[in-house]
């Protein structure tokens, strides 16, 4: 029996809390098995082949295309919402407070993915949550560097600041890049001398931009979606392309910053996926620098497995954690069904 952390009803992290909570859930599903073992065949097969060709785009323009053919959430709202450089939606399950908001990012390697391979996904954090979901179409690679998405998710969190969403009532959320963009952003506002947002809830983060560790691990032969290969490439791709925008910035992994002053850090991650290191690496990191994270480690999952909740029993009960962690860290705004103010947001 797994027993969830205590819930607690005040804003931010308890001082008092324990910095650092691990917590291993064991066990997998044969649902969960079953995925591994087809994504094994169809999508590490996949990432071998864009590892033979990475300049290839129009399969990953395609994904999120398709996504869109899949019918809506049930029992949520979906507000379409026009951010200066990119699309977004707030989404929002029905019957949950909207006093407390999520700004969510899509992994995809910076690459694929979008509002449609996600609005599942944010419909089920709304509801684990009780908050608002600003589900962000930040602008990606090849066209846009990364610090692009960065200010397109500055951009959100101004839209959700303009109606009336204070700092220590957000948490950025994302998984696997979509991690990454979450915890950049919550640097770049430290950074930039701004108050950060109450906490950062991630998936399958990517956290390390070194591929080192990844390809030395002993996941690099048992994960089921990627290759040592394909992350040496990826990673390269990512700290060498400078985007067709604007003039080259450095990029720097998350783990090598400064994490002193983080807002609570909430990190799911499989024990068998090739991301497992970067998930302990910033674990270890932010508990050295005095910060507070909790690291959730599940057996047998596939990478990102909370995006296959409506077929894997641990992806459900990854996003319940999430929601508990993102209700612990913002305040607690009392029972709410009113529908947020949007206007002008389309």
């Amino acid at each position: 029996m797994h027993r969830k952390p205590r819930r607690q009803s005040t804003g931010h992290a308890d001082p008092r809390r324990p910095i650092g909570i691990r917590q291993h859930h064991r066990g997998c599903s044969p649902q969960s098995r079953a995925l591994a073992a087809g994504c094994r065949l169809i999508v590490k097969n996949a990432v071998r082949a864009w590892a033979l060709v990475p300049d290839l785009h129009w399969p990953f323009e395609s994904i999120d295309r398709l996504a869109a053919l899949a019918p809506a959430p049930p029992s949520a709202s979906v507000q379409p919402v026009l951010l200066p450089h990119c699309p977004a939606e707030l989404v929002c399950a029905s019957a949950v407070s909207t006093r407390r908001a999520i700004l969510y990012l899509h992994g995809g390697a910076l690459l694929t993915c979008g509002l449609n391979t996600h609005r599942v996904l944010a419909a089920r954090l709304s509801r684990a949550a009780e908050a608002a979901v600003l589900n962000v179409g930040y602008r990606m690679l090849p066209t846009f560097a990364p610090h692009c998405a960065v200010a397109d998710v500055l951009d959100g969190l101004r839209w959700l600041k303009e109606r009336g969403y204070a700092d220590e009532c957000i948490v950025l959320a994302g998984d696997s890049a979509g991690g990454y963009l979450a915890l950049q952003t919550a640097l770049e506002l430290l950074r930039r001398g701004r108050a950060p947002t109450a906490g950062v809830a991630t998936i399958s983060p990517l956290t390390d931009l070194n591929p080192h560790r990844k390809i030395l691990h002993r996941n690099a032969l048992r994960c089921s979606m990627f290759t040592g290969k394909a992350v040496s490439l990826f990673t390269g791709y990512v700290t060498e392309h400078r985007g067709a925008d604007s003039a080259p910035q450095d990029i720097v992994s998350p783990v090598d910053a400064d994490l002193s002053r983080m807002p609570p850090v909430s990190i799911h991650v499989s024990t068998d996926e090739l991301l497992l290191p970067d998930a302990e690496l910033l674990f270890q990191r932010m508990l050295a620098a005095g910060s507070q994270c909790e690291l959730h480690l599940w057996d047998g999952q596939i990478h990102d497995f909370p995006l296959a909740a409506d077929f894997v029993p641990e992806g459900r009960r990854a996003i319940n954690y999430l929601g508990d962690f993102i209700k612990r860290v913002t305040p607690d705004p009392g029972r709410s069904t009113d529908a947020p103010d949007l206007p002008g947001a389309a």
